[in-house]
């Protein structure tokens, strides 16, 4: 019973920081768009991205070089390739469609996730993730403004959307993958990001000239990469892998569904925008959902542990 009651307790704290986790890589890559934004002012798009994952994976090495083994290589690479087409069709959706067209799009990722969770692990999609789901996505609806009665399927606004499927079934699969083989989140991470950055350096000498291979010399895109590095990919990576290892994939994609309402704040505070009612609103509507689906989660596995405990619980 006493081990019963160790495991319980062990198994909510884990649960705890993996929710605290995933809401702060919220907050981070909320405000990683308007960062990422201005270093690409300093350089193009394929070569900021080798740039950012070169200096994230020399910052990892060190800390997971005696922990790889060809294995883990093998069976997590499959998810660095979906994570290459996600950082690839937003960056390039990002250029070709307008901000608040984006900011709705990769957000269906939200309502996607349990739809590509049951299809993958082969169950039904409940009805509580499906009401979470409608109410996130009008909170999205009314956070980006009016512009979206124009939304206009460009170029674009597919890759976005593609984007946004990437994401949903890069944490199914990521989850799928470490419950298979089970790894530390930081080689996870270090191997996923090391498949984008072959595929960035594929693509940059495929499709860049040569001569403009220049690293830039502006100490603001170097403390703008800093942050990316640290925040928004090193932790942000390692406790979203941290998550889905502790959490459910549905979960984390609703802790995470959360970024719009930080990239807005951010927005608010650095680049003073503001926001109206309506879009208050909106945000609100977005924690609703967010909250609702953690706390039904939270509530399951309650209900869940102490089940086992009723069951081991000995007799007489």
């Amino acid at each position: 019973m006493e081990h019963v009651e160790q495991h319980k307790v062990g198994s909510l704290n884990k649960s705890s920081i993996a929710i605290i986790g995933v809401l702060a890589a919220a907050v981070f890559w909320g405000t990683s768009f308007g960062v990422a934004k201005e270093a690409m002012l300093y350089t193009g798009v394929l070569m900021f991205l080798v740039i950012r994952f070169c200096c994230t994976l020399v910052v990892i090495y060190p800390l997971v070089a005696k922990k790889i083994n060809w294995k883990v290589w093998r069976q997590i690479a499959p998810t660095g390739a979906i994570l290459s087409i996600i950082y690839l069709a937003e960056t390039y959706g990002l250029k070709h469609t307008t901000a608040s067209n984006a900011a709705f799009l990769i957000s269906l990722f939200i309502i996607f996730t349990p739809g590509v969770d049951a299809l993958i692990n082969r169950h039904k999609i409940a009805v509580t993730d499906l009401f979470a789901g409608v109410i996130a996505i009008a909170g999205v609806w009314l956070l980006v403004g009016d512009s979206l009665n124009t939304v206009d399927f460009n170029i674009g606004n597919i890759l976005i959307l593609i984007a946004a499927l990437g994401r949903a079934a890069f944490v199914v699969t990521t989850k799928k993958k470490m419950d298979t083989q089970p790894s530390d989140p930081m080689v996870v991470t270090f191997i996923q990001l090391s498949v984008v950055t072959l595929v960035c350096i594929f693509l940059l000498i495929l499709t860049v000239p040569s001569e403009q291979y220049v690293l830039p010399n502006a100490m603001n895109f170097w403390l703008y990469i800093g942050y990316l590095v640290v925040f928004c990919t090193l932790f942000a990576f390692y406790i979203q892998n941290y998550g889905v290892k502790h959490t459910s994939p549905t979960q984390v994609s609703f802790l995470l569904g959360l970024e719009p309402v930080f990239g807005g704040l951010f927005a608010h505070w650095w680049l003073g925008e503001r926001f109206d009612s309506i879009q208050w609103i909106g945000a609100g509507l977005i924690v609703f959902a967010a909250m609702f689906i953690s706390l039904k989660f939270s509530f399951r596995r309650r209900i869940k542990i102490s089940h086992v405990a009723e069951i081991e619980k000995p007799i007489g």
